[in-house]
């Protein structure tokens, strides 16, 4: 999205720019916490799958309400000009996310009288394959995006998103559910995280009085 010079505006808004981006926070945050309202939240001894998207969402709904209250006390940009590249390929990496990690049925049509038209079945490939494919596709929101850097980049958050959510949080995320990784590195995997484990619990056990 484009920005003017910063210049005064009439109005009860001083900062329209700031304001629309608060509202598309809003907005997020609203989807967000409604797609994850069914999920159970949990403790904090006991995490549920739904704490994490249910607190990003109201992050992002504060955030929101800051830009929002910003936008009627200092002056800011204009809203202008629209791109959608950015929140086309960002969007779209959150929907490859939720498509992949544990499967979807798409269904086309039944809706407003319409039959359903047609079915498709999205087997799940687990976080081994929905992480990298959703920092990939949401990279390419950015022109400058180094294909080879971002291919990288994408493999190591997934491998580090596991160690904590999966193993040291004990979120029933599904990892690789297919059987994709070889044998071989998923030997390698379990050894450095039965490592990383016994550390922690040593650590633990030596601070434990």
């Amino acid at each position: 999205m484009s920005q003017a010079p910063q210049t005064g505006s009439r109005g009860p808004v001083k900062s329209p720019l700031d304001l629309a981006g608060g509202l598309f926070l809003l907005a997020l945050a609203v989807i967000g916490f409604a797609g994850a309202y069914n999920l159970p939240t949990g403790t904090l001894s006991g995490i549920g799958s739904g704490l994490l998207p249910k607190t990003l969402a109201l992050l992002i709904a504060a955030f929101g309400l800051l830009l929002i209250v910003h936008a009627f006390l200092y002056e800011g940009d204009h809203l202008e000009q629209w791109h959608l590249r950015g929140p086309l390929y960002v969007l779209g990496g959150v929907v490859v996310f939720a498509l992949l990690i544990r499967g979807s049925t798409l269904t086309f049509g039944g809706i407003f009288g319409v039959p359903v038209l047609a079915t498709v079945k999205v087997p799940g490939l687990g976080l081994i394959v929905a992480g990298p494919l959703a920092v990939i596709v949401s990279a390419f929101a950015d022109r400058t995006t180094r294909p080879v850097e971002i291919v990288v980049y994408s493999l190591v958050i997934t491998l580090l998103s596991g160690l904590l959510f999966k193993e040291f949080l004990n979120l029933p995320i599904p990892f690789d559910p297919v059987g994709l990784v070889p044998a071989s590195i998923d030997n390698a995997y379990a050894e450095v995280r039965s490592a990383i484990l016994h550390g922690l619990a040593t650590f633990k056990n030596l601070f434990t009085f």
